[in-house]
C-alpha cells in the first residue's frame, strides 16, 4: 500500500490541531500558581469581581504586599490605609506590586473610566 505525501501532510496537520487545542484548552482552563493577570481597561472593575480564592497565590501575595488580606478583601476586616492614599504617596515598592496587577497612577487615583 502506498500513502501520497498529501495524505501524510493532511495527517500531520490534523494532529498538530488537535495537540495545538489540547494544549491552549488546558492552559486556559487553570491558572498556575505565579501567574498574575493584568487587567487593561477597568481594573479595578476586574478586582473587584474576584473572589479571594479565585486569585492565583503570586496575585494573593501582591494583594497582601499591599495591605489587603482574605478578611479585607472578602469586607470582614478594615481597608489597609493604602486604599485611601494616592499613587505618589504610595511606596514605590507597592506602586511597583500593583503595577504588575495593572493599576496606573490613572487607575489609583480615579478609578476606571466611565
Amino acid at each position: 500500500m502506498r500513502i501520497s505525501k498529501q495524505s501524510i501532510l493532511v495527517c500531520l496537520s490534523v494532529a498538530l490541531m488537535l495537540a495545538f487545542s489540547l494544549v491552549t484548552t488546558s492552559v486556559a482552563g487553570e491558572l498556575s500558581d505565579d501567574t498574575v493577570r493584568v487587567p487593561t481597561e477597568k481594573v479595578n472593575a476586574f478586582w473587584d469581581d474576584q473572589e479571594w480564592n479565585q486569585l492565583t497565590k503570586a496575585e494573593q501575595d501582591l494583594w497582601i504586599f499591599v495591605g489587603y488580606t482574605e478578611a479585607v478583601w472578602n469586607g470582614d476586616a478594615k481597608n489597609p490605609p493604602e486604599e485611601d492614599k494616592y499613587w505618589m504617596q504610595l511606596s514605590s515598592k507597592k506602586r511597583e506590586a500593583l503595577e504588575k496587577m495593572g493599576y496606573t497612577k490613572h487607575f489609583w487615583d480615579r478609578g476606571d473610566p466611565k
